[in-house]
């Protein structure tokens, strides 16, 4: 049977300090290959709170649109108010 504590008390022992693993060296390989945003369409994640959210849920209803296209004329016009060209929708 293992002795070993197991859960928090693992963390709490004192007096005792695990040796960092050096086996791999922590530098990236020249020349590696980025696997996210290379497609086409990319993912774009934004975090509200459910206040801020259904307020933008509600207008993208009333408006007949989706969130996502609001979401982009907005940026579109802050690229525009910079003197930038807008986004294409």
């Amino acid at each position: 049977m293992n002795n070993k504590p197991t859960g928090l008390a693992a963390f709490s022992r004192k007096g005792v300090v695990a040796a960092p693993q050096v086996d791999e060296p922590t530098v990236e390989k020249v020349g590696a290959v980025r696997g996210r945003g290379k497609k086409e369409v990319v993912a774009l994640t934004v975090r509200l709170p459910r206040a801020q959210w259904e307020r933008l849920h509600q207008l993208a209803a009333a408006e007949g649109t989706s969130i996502q296209a609001l979401a982009v004329q907005g940026l579109s016009r802050v690229f525009t108010e910079r003197g930038l060209p807008g986004l294409d929708a």
